[in-house]
């Protein structure tokens, strides 16, 4: 989804004579200022005086590098014209267009317009706020709605607030021993708290525009609104969560921290009565929004004893690969790297179903570790994205004949992840040293010797990689680094290090929901959202399904009280 797409629904209409229109891909050169320049494209493109164009902002911002000797910024602009004749002919001939909200989806007006009860009369009331478990993307924005429509959700987070997460992941990177409750898959925020940033998405939604409204709100980047890309950065999302939990509290939301969720409670016909606490505690709640990410793997095993209905999902499986910055740079950008920002790039072997995954220039390699003694790689960047490395998944999609049961029961998925994480662990010697060989010698089939050297803040241990993966996946990856390093000269040469296993890209499993009331098949009252659900793929996608579902909640039930 373009960058254009995702802002879209924050153009609006314009306040000149003839009203609002946008432009698209008007060309700047890197080196110049859009400011300077943007009125006079605008009227380049349009035919017309630049006196004609009482006013032109950017709203859409890419770097077109598919030619590395015409690079150059391509931007669309909204654009008030002073006179209505000439706005209609720009219409007329193609040249400019209306803003468009796009608004197709029904929770999608309920969101942005406000939420109408639908519930039958002689439906009974909530008998309690309703609960959101899990404070990763959907969970947060869920509750987000809730409280804006008057629910006063109560949020349960089963690790610490982020800032005492950052103190015991910073102390795991330093050697110190994996905390089961707070790492760097648990804790305020979830996974996302702790990675690249990214707010990229293919949902076509008006709603992408919100969720970047309430992060700017929360002190993310104001560019965000504008960039094709949108990123973010570790480091700065961690302050946007404390800024965002406040405004949660602000409209009537409340947060509890270290407050995991062991049992589902269920009355005589399967519907959600209330939920048990680690700590023995029970709770009421007859509407549970159930957004605990996809590593929570003992709750899984728990809906599953439960009853819950759930079914296995095909996720990815890999590696992850590690280059200089600049040998990226210099691949994507020729005599331009160095004056523009650090190169991203995308690869994909469709053959061979080996594709790049959350690549993060100019970022850091880390453990992403949920369980005790086990261990897969992961990767994450700061704001400024200056570690000098880049490094990316590089994931095979596992279906249902490479797991134990054939993908008949509904947690195969994560039986082959413990596999190969705790092979992995074994690799390292049981320090959470991480697996690594050169690209180099994963293509010949021989295990790399040290020294070796990366950004994983622990050590490493060279290793044979093709151990920490199913042998099917092993050799489409093999077969896929020499395409992608024919098409990024040096992508598997001497400077190219692989860690792993990446396991942790994608959620093994689903769990099944009507797709209008968005409510489990199996279970009245639980509402599966986002990654650990089966249906997002990054922060943006959880976050808008996190705000469909409490939409449709919030239209079935009524406020307490």
């Amino acid at each position: 989804m373009s960058g254009a797409q995702e802002t879209e629904a924050g153009v609006g209409p314009g306040q000149g004579p003839a009203g609002g229109l946008v432009v698209e891909n008007l060309r700047v050169a890197v080196g110049e200022v859009e400011d300077e320049v943007l009125v006079a494209r605008v009227a380049d493109r349009l035919g017309l005086a630049p006196d004609a164009v009482a006013a032109a902002r950017v709203v859409h911002r890419a770097l077109d590098a598919r030619r590395k000797r015409d690079i150059h910024w391509s931007v669309h602009a909204a654009v008030d014209l002073r006179d209505a004749a000439a706005a209609r002919r720009a219409l007329e001939g193609g040249k400019a267009r209306r803003p468009e909200a796009r608004v197709k989806e029904p929770l999608d007006a309920a969101v942005l317009d406000g939420v109408a009860p639908t519930r039958q009369a002689d439906a009974p009331p909530l008998r309690a706020p309703p609960v959101v478990v899990g404070s990763g993307p959907g969970g947060l924005f869920a509750a987000w709605l809730l409280a804006r429509e008057g629910y006063a959700p109560l949020v349960l987070e089963r690790g610490p607030g982020v800032e005492r997460r950052v103190r015991v992941v910073n102390a795991f990177d330093h050697g110190g021993p994996h905390d089961p409750e707070c790492n760097i898959l648990y804790g305020e925020g979830g996974a996302g708290t702790f990675s690249d940033g990214k707010l990229t998405c293919r949902v076509r939604t008006p709603l992408v525009g919100l969720v970047h409204e309430l992060l700017i709100a929360a002190k993310a980047p104001e560019e965000i609104r504008i960039t094709a890309k949108p990123h973010v950065g570790t480091d700065r999302l961690r302050a946007v969560l404390v800024y965002l939990r406040r405004e949660l509290e602000r409209l009537g939301a409340r947060l509890r921290f270290d407050a995991r969720v062991d049992d589902l409670l269920l009355d005589g016909d399967g519907a959600v009565r209330g939920l048990r606490l680690a700590s023995g505690e029970e709770l009421p709640a007859s509407a549970v929004v159930w957004a605990t990410g996809h590593s929570a793997r003992d709750t899984y095993a728990m809906l599953r004893a439960r009853g819950v209905a759930m079914e296995f999902k095909p996720f990815q499986l890999g590696l992850r690969i590690e280059h200089p910055q600049d040998l990226i740079d210099r691949a994507q950008y020729g005599a331009l790297a160095g004056r523009l920002p650090v190169a991203e790039y995308a690869l994909n072997d469709r053959r061979e179903h080996v594709f790049s995954f959350c690549m993060c220039p100019g970022g850091t390699i880390m453990a992403s570790v949920s369980e005790a003694e086990h261990l897969c790689s992961n990767g994450m960047s700061r704001r400024k994205r200056d570690s000098g490395k880049a490094n990316s998944g590089l994931v095979y999609t596992v279906d249902g004949r490479l797991t134990p049961h054939g993908g008949r029961d509904p947690l195969d998925g994560v039986a082959l992840q413990r596999r190969y994480e705790r092979r992995a662990f074994e690799l390292g010697g049981g320090t959470y040293a991480m697996p690594a060989q050169r690209a180099q010698d994963f293509l010949r089939g021989r295990a790399s010797k040290g020294p070796l050297a990366s950004t994983y803040p622990r050590a490493l241990a060279p290793a044979d990689l093709r151990e920490v993966l199913p042998p099917e996946a092993g050799r489409a990856i093999q077969r896929a680094l020499a395409l992608f390093d024919r098409l990024i000269p040096g992508y598997a040469g001497a400077d190219a290090l692989l860690v792993g296993p990446e396991a942790r890209g994608s959620s093994p499993v689903r769990v099944p929901r009507d797709e209008r009331s968005r409510v489990s098949t199996s279970t009245p009252g639980l509402y599966p959202v986002g990654e650990g659900a089966g249906y997002a793929g990054g922060i943006m996608s959880a976050a808008v399904d996190g705000l469909r579902s409490a939409a449709a909640l919030a239209q079935a039930w009524a406020p307490a009280g």
